[in-house]
């Protein structure tokens, strides 16, 4: 887990929050404490499935308006991934319908070449026992109006799943637009990590506390040294299994592109951020490679930048890329963007 002592909890964030944020807070922390000690009497666990089942227990004891303002809390954190998934489930129902159509409209172009493959069969064992000039004649004009009726029928059904691609085809490529996995690292993408900053941004400005994101990247002084685009893929895997195992289960771990990651440290301030970048850097170097008899030890540069409720998810990411590149440039373990000067959390 990434060490990451001293981050501001409870009272600090207390001193900075508006009175009503302040006493949400603490009846929070109350229906918390109550949900724990429900937990252990029962001598359960305090694992989160069994936390969620106990704090929703304890919830509905609560008066409606504390139990609505706390629902609208937790709806904010959902950031409507269920609407969204639903949206997407319905898109794919809709294109294996569309698949379904277009097997079925195959089928049929198959069955009228198999149909038409047998009438040129049976109208050649007839040709062979006709001597007369008029009724070969005949049976070739016959032969020539089936193959008419055929290519008017290929050329329909062609029509017709030349269009239910073209459906399938947009569907695929909405759903794609919505996907949040990188399949090629295992991990989130860019699109989900925006998401998720741009949702803590809007966090930070109801609750006042303090969230990082970190790029990282192979540095190019090691990546000059990689010969082909397959070792530097596997050397990049390598960096992403190693983010993975060192995030907590609130961070969100993700490819930015290009080979550079990111991960969003929610409720953790910049001295912290700092302390996550050095201990990721110093596991990261723990790594050798072997590529043409040479060893090759990863050396990562990390950008690291504060999140702020007066810029866009786009803009921290930028001030974090470029603190990431100036690390790079300067032979740096890590680079902190400077913070914004117009909007500072109190420590």
């Amino acid at each position: 887990m990434l060490l990451r002592k001293g981050v501001n909890t409870g009272a600090a964030n207390a001193t900075v929050s508006p009175p009503a944020v302040s006493n949400a807070a603490s009846e929070l922390e109350n229906l918390a404490r109550e949900a724990l000690d429900e937990l252990a009497k029962d001598n359960l666990p305090p694992l989160p499935n069994y936390y969620q089942l106990y704090f929703e227990k304890a919830l509905d004891e609560k008066p409606y308006e504390f139990r609505k303002a706390t629902s609208d809390m937790i709806e904010s954190e959902n950031n409507g991934e269920d609407e969204k998934r639903m949206r997407m489930e319905r898109q794919l129902q809709e294109g294996f319908g569309l698949f379904k159509e277009i097997l079925q409209n195959v089928a049929t172009l198959f069955k009228n070449v198999s149909n038409m493959t047998l009438i040129s069969k049976r109208r050649m064992q007839e040709a062979k026992a006709i001597n007369n000039p008029g009724a070969v004649q005949n049976l070739a004009f016959a032969l020539n109006n089936d193959l008419e009726k055929l290519t008017a029928a290929l050329n329909s059904q062609a029509i017709v799943i030349k269009n239910l691609y073209a459906k399938s085809a947009k569907i695929i490529q909405d759903v794609k637009g919505e996907t949040i996995y990188d399949s090629q690292y295992g991990i989130f993408n860019k699109r989900y990590l925006t998401e998720q900053v741009r949702a803590e941004i809007a966090h930070i400005g109801k609750f006042h506390h303090s969230s990082t994101l970190m790029l990282a990247k192979l540095s190019d002084k090691v990546k000059r040294r990689v010969a082909s685009e397959k070792q530097l893929g596997l050397i990049n895997r390598t960096i992403s299994k190693l983010f993975m195992k060192t995030s907590r289960r609130s961070d969100v771990v993700a490819h930015f592109g290009d080979g550079c990651f990111g991960i969003l440290l929610k409720h953790t301030d910049e001295q912290n951020a700092s302390r996550a970048a050095l201990r990721v850097a110093e596991m990261t170097s723990g790594s050798h490679f072997f590529i043409a008899d040479q060893e090759i030890k990863l050396e990562i540069c990390i950008g690291v930048a504060t999140l702020s409720v007066s810029q866009e998810a786009e803009t921290v990411m930028v001030r974090a890329l470029d603190a990431m590149n100036k690390a790079d440039a300067d032979g740096s373990v890590f680079v902190v963007a400077p913070s914004d000067e117009n909007e500072k959390v109190d420590e």
